[in-house]
């Protein structure tokens, strides 16, 4: 069985003993974010939902990237999830960020990278591991990363985790091959631990990690500035650039407070077969709407995929929607009775059949 927790946290053992210097990390202050006002209030336990974005990282051309590298992010969080704390990975490669990447004369720029799911912050203990590798590309070390990239791309840990986090041992044991290959090497790193029941706030702010000694004058926190999500830095006449001096990682741990993709979750099917029942004027088809929507009610409620006030607001929505469907329903049936199957007839005979057993 694996120990994802521990694996996870030897990654970022690896990564303190290889540095020679402290590299540069800090959270860009609010009022040097042009959104700053609008990143939103602390994390909430079962009111917001949170997702890890790397909204820009920067690859300079020194370090010759695509040439005889390969970046490999990797990410994991560490969090209450159905009862239980679990570790997500997600591995983001060369595959993924060609998608949301661009060449520039001074190296490669990626933009809004997620690598996390969309998930309810249940509360208690969060943890986030970031680490940026340079995977040397030889004795087949690109075809391997293709490979445990694209098992870490096949589900979206959004609205399948539990899916999800039964590859997630795959995708470990994959991490683990790569990073035992000989030019594998850590570029930058962060690891933060954050529990709220012990007061400490999370907040979605931004974090920017910069391939520089953070004792340098140039890694003053003060000096960086976040536009359209994009890193810039001010020089000392007060003009603001577009940051491009060292590799970078720039990154956000977004809040959001309402899912738009309930499509995708697992207790939409049950709202489909409502929905369809009720738009029969039948009675014995309303009978089989309301035994769904009462089925779908109980999904909603114990979902592990939404917050609190998103389970009250679905329930409301398709509560008010079946009940429109069903008056619209029946006013038209007035008009136009259905014609029953009998392959329909035979499914009732069988339901009275099992009711009559209520009596016994």
């Amino acid at each position: 069985m694996h120990d994802l927790i521990n694996n996870v946290k030897n990654w970022w053992d690896d990564i303190k003993s290889a540095e020679a210097k402290t590299r540069a990390h800090f959270p860009i202050e609010r009022s040097n974010a042009d959104d700053g006002a609008e990143l939103g209030a602390p994390f909430l336990p079962k009111e917001h939902y949170f997702q890890v974005i790397l909204h820009e990282m920067f690859l300079a051309r020194s370090r010759q990237w695509f040439v005889h590298y390969d970046p490999m992010v990797v990410a994991a969080a560490t969090y209450e999830y159905d009862n239980k704390v679990e570790t997500v990975p997600f591995i983001v490669g060369p595959s993924m960020l060609n998608n949301f990447g661009h060449e520039t004369p001074a190296g490669m720029i990626f933009r809004n990278t997620p690598v996390s799911g969309l998930n309810p912050f249940q509360g208690g203990a969060f943890t986030l591991t970031l680490v940026l590798y340079k995977v040397q590309r030889k004795n087949n070390a690109d075809r391997l990363l293709k490979v445990v990239e694209g098992i870490s791309s096949s589900l979206d840990p959004s609205n399948s985790l539990s899916a999800y986090l039964r590859v997630a041992g795959t995708i470990v044991d994959g991490v683990e091959a790569i990073l035992g290959l000989e030019g594998t090497v850590p570029v930058l790193g962060y690891r933060v631990t954050i529990n709220t029941a012990i007061n400490q706030k999370m907040t979605p702010d931004y974090w920017v990690l910069i391939d520089e000694d953070s004792k340098e004058e140039t890694m003053n926190p003060a000096r960086f500035r976040v536009r359209q999500s994009r890193l810039y830095s001010v020089d000392r006449d007060g003009r603001e650039s577009e940051y491009r001096d060292h590799d970078f990682v720039l990154f956000r741990i977004a809040q959001g407070t309402q899912r738009n993709d309930e499509r995708t979750l697992p207790f939409y099917p049950l709202w489909i077969a409502a929905r369809d029942f009720a738009a029969r004027g039948d009675d014995e088809f309303w009978k089989e709407a309301k035994a769904n929507f009462n089925t779908l009610k109980r999904s909603l409620l114990k979902s592990p995929d939404l917050t609190g006030p998103d389970y009250e607001r679905l329930r409301v929505e398709y509560l008010e929607e079946l009940k429109r469907v069903r008056k619209h329903s029946v006013d038209e049936a007035t008009l136009a009775p259905e014609q029953i199957s009998e392959e329909e007839k035979g499914l009732r005979n069988m339901a009275a059949e099992l009711d009559a057993l209520d009596n016994l």
